[in-house]
């Protein structure tokens, strides 16, 4: 079974070790400054591209059974991702890990625990993003609550895209667009990463995987690649 096939990009390269983990949890719920945001930002955004990766190559080697619509707006989400991370570090950000776990490979393989886990991902980047916005709106930071609101919009974007694959899938109901108001599951981007590691993306004992994943960065018709 082709888990996130080639995704290993780096051989040998370590895990997220203990005191790592420790010191994302140790932020999470705390009074955060700009460089912690900014690095579990980036952090989230690393493994965003990581996974979406390892979700394509697996598609368009038949063990994720994805349209090719759907792989095409993976492939275009993927590449916002991408830029949202490059924008990041050239703004002074600097991963806690580039080393993720998937704890369930039936996430990247049965479309119906696929599409569900995506959403709910998406839906935890829009808050952390949220979050963000009002942090940085206390911090004084105007410019980047904009940033965060423009990637957070991106990222709601992206929820409403795979919504719209599982309702055509037959794996939700409904419509994509389902909420007048976005979900604020956090007070901090801290508790956003403390959620991945709880979920068993950061530090977990499933597959490892490693920024970038597999396969290039396709940007193909996706725009506005800076803010």
């Amino acid at each position: 079974m082709a888990v996130l096939h080639g995704v290993n990009g780096r051989a040998g390269m370590p895990g997220i070790t203990s005191s790592e983990t420790a010191a994302i949890r140790r932020q999470a719920g705390a009074c955060e400054s700009v460089q912690e945001i900014i690095d579990i930002a980036v952090t989230a955004e690393a493994f965003a591209v990581t996974a979406l990766g390892g979700a394509i190559e697996n598609a368009l080697a038949g063990d994720l059974d994805l349209t090719e619509e759907a792989i095409q707006a993976l492939v275009a989400a993927r590449a916002a991702e991408q830029a949202h991370y490059e924008f990041l570090v050239e703004s002074g950000a600097e991963p806690l890990t580039t080393t993720f776990t998937i704890p369930d490979p039936a996430i990247v393989t049965d479309i119906a625990t696929f599409y569900p886990t995506l959403i709910s991902l998406e839906e935890a980047f829009i808050a952390a993003y949220t979050a963000a916005a009002q942090e940085f709106v206390i911090l004084g930071e105007a410019e980047l609550a904009q940033l965060a609101l423009q990637i957070g919009a991106v990222e709601a974007e992206h929820r409403v895209g795979v919504r719209f694959y599982a309702i055509e899938a037959g794996i939700l109901s409904g419509t994509p667009n389902d909420v007048a108001f976005e979900k604020a599951l956090f007070s901090s981007v801290g508790e956003a990463a403390t959620a991945l590691m709880d979920l068993g993306f950061i530090g977990g004992s499933g597959t490892e995987i490693t920024y970038p994943g597999p396969g290039e960065i396709d940007y193909t018709g996706v725009t506005n690649l800076q803010p």
